[in-house]
């Protein structure tokens, strides 16, 4: 290394580092922040693209799907998993397994409903964990007419049974049925997902009312999935249901961990996020090193003067840059463990696969781009500068694209400023749209309403019986069910208003609309505006079609005139190929909730059902509604003890896990974008503040030379704030062009406006104006006299 720089220089390069503690402090914070976010962000991706199952042929596990015309996966036929099972070449194990929520007898009147597992019992020897009591499944527990058995989880054991020694061989009665506890599994073991216990799956027959039942499969060594996904849809298609087109399903093999394509799409919105902000984080630190080392060029040509090679005035400059640069790694890397560490102890369920423990992969991936940073953002600024003749540079470092720097600053600045403000436009309109999902409806009573998923109910005669117990019980006021409860995003249809007499005919516009039992409205404290609300005839077969619309909905069709009377119909075809009917208005309700997050899908309307499977039920109560509970499961117990209730909550609770998921990506997404904007706003600030000190005798002498305040101010702000008005003009247009990538998200996100752009272009305005006047005032107060004694 002597060759290149001598210890002396080093320690000249630290001396140099301290003596410029804003620019330094800039530049590790910018790459400590793209190490962190480079370190969390492809951390997630990994795990939820490419996870692995903590098994030892974890890689080789796959799921088998089979999907409808659309591609809906439905559930296997017992053909097609027989063909696979049986005939395929590609796997080693094929199995099914489906997670439901089981009722649970604990006493008289007593049930508990309980998260668990439908698995084919030859399955579980592959996953490879020993019970710390009893023994796991075997295939004769799935054969017909073997005694029904159970496997519990160790919480279960432990939090309901005390941890009771004599568990194994006593009798449980899950589902109505009783069953023998067969083992305990420690609580290490999750399979297929986090659930309480296993029921074995009777491989005749895999018809057990089960939510998403699956298939799942062990690749053969040295197969891929590919070469899978070929064989097993050849084999399983010409064995699917045909539907009204003749068309029959295909089949999907993919990774076990890869189970969604919306995480899949979150994952890559989030690394796309990731990349422009780590783009930030680039030209921030290339424009601060690139003025720093321009501004070094008198020293440089006195040390060039007095023979120093090029490329040891080269290795100096770049040996000060990767110091930053190791520094601000170790800062980065120690906060992404940190902050890792914190989501995974607090982050509510997620998959037993998912550790967020980064990689050494990822790890030195973040390393290495840190470090590639640092040397092109050392190398070039210094091999620019010592390209020119040093001895002619001590005119180098004036204003704020002086010299060599000028084209390059201002490019690496707009670019900057440009993807931090369309970053930041972007992640704080889907910040807004997730963040109403949270926000109160005011029609919508508060803490009065149970709502609760009816599990896999498969009778309409069943759901009424249902609603007619729970409008029974004592304190209750009102109790109906419905396809959608209020603020969760139903896809809104194409909706038709009929003309009267010499209308014109007025296109179909988008709205949503909620499928409703008898009692549902008035369950959700739904109250008339005009009209009236439905009646127990309108639910009846054959009854004339009925629809009661919101206030948003008279609005936006008929402009506040009566709808009363007027008839409205869905666009398009039912699955038997007839027309939707025309359905009279008979009543208007405020809004309730059928849109929250667009104000332009607002307007939408209820219609009554009798046959149709409603799997929400709403209970409007007079005391505390979560004290219904357990007299409601008690009374669908009585109707069918194999009938689940699934997330009990209050009508203001309902759905908040998936709403605090979503709200917490909107926080991540802003962060990154007001992350970028701060590295951006503070880059500009010490730019200029460490221009000013170089330029301190120069300014003085401009001064002295009766240069006027109006012109000081000029020479040192006038560029940064045309930079900052070009970036923020193109990072605006970026913003709004991300906005239209939203009909890839399954959220209802609205039109974008122009108040959010302009505040965020009007707060870059006054941020990058304060960070330029700073500098300048420091510079207006410079005296000759002290000017002349400067560095």
């Amino acid at each position: 290394m002597n060759r290149f720089i001598s210890l002396g220089e080093i320690r000249l390069g630290l001396r140099l580092i301290v003596k410029q503690p804003i620019l330094s402090i800039t530049i590790i914070l910018a790459l400590a922040t793209g190490v962190c976010l480079t370190t969390i962000g492809f951390t997630f991706r990994e795990e939820i693209v490419n996870g692995r199952l903590p098994y030892q042929a974890g890689d080789r596990f796959a799921r088998v799907y089979v999907l409808s015309r659309e591609g809906n996966p439905v559930e296997p036929t017992i053909e097609q998993y027989h063909a696979i099972r049986d005939r395929s070449l590609s796997f080693e194990h094929v199995g099914a397994g489906g997670v439901r929520s089981f009722t649970l007898l604990r006493g008289p009147n007593e049930v508990e409903s309980i998260q668990g597992t439908y698995l084919t019992p030859r399955s579980m020897a592959w996953l490879e964990a020993s019970p710390i009591a009893g023994r796991i499944l075997i295939a004769a527990d799935g054969e017909p007419g073997a005694e029904p058995v159970v496997v519990i989880h160790e919480s279960m054991w432990r939090n309901r049974y005390g941890a009771d020694p004599a568990m194994i061989g006593k009798h449980l009665i899950i589902g109505g049925q009783p069953r023998t506890v067969v083992g305990i599994m420690p609580e290490s073991f999750r399979f297929p997902s986090s659930g309480e216990l296993w029921v074995p799956l009777d491989e005749l027959n895999l018809a057990h009312g089960i939510t998403e039942l699956r298939m799942l499969a062990v690749l053969r060594p040295g197969v891929s999935f590919d070469a899978a996904n070929a064989e097993v849809d050849a084999l399983a298609r010409p064995l699917g249901e045909k539907d009204e087109t003749g068309a029959t399903s295909r089949v999907m093999v993919r990774p076990f961990t890869r189970d969604s394509d919306q995480a899949n799409i979150a994952a890559s919105t989030m690394v796309a996020m990731l990349v422009m902000v780590l783009l930030v984080v680039a030209s921030n630190v290339a424009t601060l090193v690139f003025a720093r080392t321009w501004s070094r060029a008198p020293e440089l040509a006195v040390r060039t003067a007095l023979g120093a090679a090029r490329t040891r005035v080269v290795g100096q400059l770049f040996f000060e840059t990767l110091l930053l640069g190791s520094i601000a790694t170790a800062i980065g890397a120690t906060g992404a463990f940190v902050i890792l560490r914190y989501i995974r102890d607090y982050m509510g369920d997620i998959p037993f696969w998912v550790t967020l423990q980064p990689t050494w992969r990822i790890i030195a991936f973040a390393v290495f781009l840190s470090l590639l940073v640092s040397v092109v953002a050392g190398l070039l600024p210094a091999l620019k500068v010592t390209r020119h003749d040093l001895r002619n540079s001590l005119q180098a470092g004036r204003g704020f694209a002086a010299g060599g720097f000028g084209k390059i600053g201002a490019v690496l600045l707009v670019i900057e400023i440009a993807l931090s403000v369309g970053l930041l436009n972007g992640a704080v309109t889907l910040a807004r749209t997730f963040q109403a999902y949270l926000a109160e409806v005011p029609a919508l009573p508060a803490n009065q309403v149970l709502t609760v998923q009816l599990g896999d109910i498969r009778s309409d005669e069943k759901r009424d019986m249902i609603v007619k117990a729970a409008a029974a019980m004592p304190g209750v006021i009102a109790a109906g069910a419905a396809d959608r409860l209020p603020r969760l995003y139903g896809l809104p249809k194409p909706t038709a208003l009929e003309p009267v007499g010499d209308e014109a005919v007025q296109a179909a516009m988008p709205a949503p609309s909620v499928a409703v039992g008898n009692g549902f409205l008035e369950a959700i404290g739904a109250r008339t505006l005009a009209g009236r609300l439905f009646m127990p005839s309108d639910f009846i077969a054959g009854a004339a079609p009925v629809a009661v619309v919101n206030e948003p909905f008279v609005q936006k069709f008929l402009g506040g005139r009566n709808p009363i009377g007027r008839r409205i119909r869905i666009e398009g075809t039912r699955d038997d190929g007839s027309q939707e009917p025309w359905r009279e208005i008979v009543g208007v309700v405020p809004d309730l909730g059928l849109s929250v997050a667009n104000p332009s899908l607002a307007g939408g309307f209820y219609a009554p059902v009798h046959d149709e499977f409603l799997y929400f039920l709403a209970v409007r109560t007079t005391a505390d509604p979560m004290k219904l509970v357990p007299q409601l499961r008690a009374a669908v117990a009585n109707i069918d003890p194999d009938l689940q209730l699934n997330e009990c909550a209050t009508l203001d609770e309902s759905g908040r896990e998936e709403r605090l998921v979503l709200t917490g990506m909107a926080v991540a997404m802003t962060a990154m974008g007001g992350i970028a904007l701060v590295l951006s706003i503070v880059g500009i600030y010490a730019l200029l503040s460490f221009m000013v000190t170089r330029r301190t005798r120069e300014i003085g002498v401009r001064i002295a030379l009766g240069a006027t305040s109006a012109q000081i101010l000029r020479s040192i702000t006038g560029g940064a704030m045309v930079y900052l008005a070009i970036g923020g003009v193109i990072g605006t247009v970026l913003g709004l062009l991300f906005l239209q990538l939203r009909s890839v998200l399954l959220i209802s996100i609205p039109e974008a406006g122009v108040s959010m752009p302009f505040t965020i272009f009007l707060t870059l305005a006054i941020a990058g104006g304060v960070a330029c006047w700073l500098p300048a005032r420091r510079a207006l107060g410079i005296r000759p006299s002290e000017a002349l004694n400067a560095d």
